[in-house]
């Protein structure tokens, strides 16, 4: 990737397809701005490296990449330089829905298409979202659950920020696949896609209950922090009768992709964040739409569901699933 340095194999590349080489006009240049937050998070790295790529494959495409830095105040400022300095596009991703629909639909009416990537806005004048789908994620781990425990359990859960789409979405159908059976959650904490904030968490969790089975986590720097809680206070396999508490986790990183591998977690849901060329694409048929060079492109970009990632493969309500081995689209640094 051109930001992080490590090597990205993006899927979907098929998705809003575009000749390498300049687009569109070819005598003019495109400015693209490209706002997102927490640029050392392994997910949101790989998001910028994809839409930087995508950018670098045609001549006359510039981007501009600024990190937020988790403030949406200073996202929404972002936002408005990008629109002072009148750029064709804006591709973004919002840490949170309510907060960000103001300056979308500042740069809208000022006629800058804007592209969201992963989350939503609140904004219903956006020009198109790149989406994957957070309630197949939930719904996925759900089913995994509720297969290999019998439909009980204690469950602690690390959720995302309180008001994403990722954690309503997400927490929202897990819940739905698990709701009649005969769960119990212990513990629901917003641990706000931080390892850190997932470990301290955990650590809390674990010392307030001693009987915990099912550790939920809806992003892997959770899963990998609360991962981390359990080793160190030896509690991998201390769930009652001795056995081993299931770890569940949404984002495919080589890191969690390899704790499958290791048996130390036991699904990964993958939710790739090699999204940003699909973004960049978009906003680029946005700018042609208004030019009169080609169709616009669909308000929303749905990529397709995703495998479950275990151990062995598995049938599980009748999908099945793949092995770490067989997937190629893990992100971020190596496993050690």
């Amino acid at each position: 990737g051109p930001l992080s340095g490590l090597p990205i194999k993006a899927p979907f590349s098929d998705y809003v397809p575009l000749p390498e080489g300049p687009v569109l006009d070819a005598n003019k240049t495109y400015r693209i701005g490209f706002v997102y937050h927490w640029g050392f998070h392994p997910w949101l790295i790989s998001l910028a490296d994809t839409a930087v790529y995508e950018a670098n494959l045609h001549s006359n495409v510039e981007i501009e990449v600024l990190d937020a830095e988790g403030d949406d105040n200073k996202m929404g400022q972002m936002i408005d330089d990008f629109i002072a300095k009148q750029m064709d596009a804006i591709v973004m991703w919002p840490a949170r829905e309510a907060p960000m629909g103001p300056p979308v639909d500042r740069a809208e009416a000022a006629g800058i298409p804007v592209v969201s990537l992963d989350r939503r806005t609140s904004s219903t004048n956006i020009s198109s979202e790149v989406l994957g789908n957070f309630y197949a994620n939930g719904l996925q781990q759900g089913l995994y659950l509720n297969h290999v425990s019998g439909g009980k359990g204690n469950i602690i859960m690390n959720r995302k920020p309180l008001g994403s789409t990722a954690d309503s979405m997400r927490s929202g159908a897990f819940m739905e696949a698990i709701g009649d059976l005969d769960y119990v959650i212990q513990e629901s904490m917003h641990t706000n896609s931080s390892r850190k904030a997932a470990f301290e968490a955990t650590q809390d969790a674990l010392q307030a209950h001693d009987d915990v089975e099912v550790i939920f986590n809806t992003g892997g720097e959770e899963a990998l922090g609360a991962l981390d809680a359990v080793l160190e206070a030896n509690r991998l396999n201390s769930a009652p009768g001795g056995k081993k508490i299931i770890i569940l986790v949404n984002d495919d990183s080589k890191e969690t992709v390899n704790e499958v591998r290791k048996g130390t977690m036991d699904v990964v849901v993958p939710y790739t964040p090699l999204l940003g060329g699909i973004g960049v694409r978009v906003a680029l048929l946005h700018i042609g739409a208004k030019e009169g060079l080609n169709d616009s492109p669909p308000k929303q970009v749905v990529t397709p569901n995703l495998p479950m990632i275990t151990k062995e493969k598995m049938t599980i309500a009748g999908i099945t699933t793949i092995t770490p081995d067989e997937w190629p689209y893990a992100y971020g640094p190596e496993a050690e």
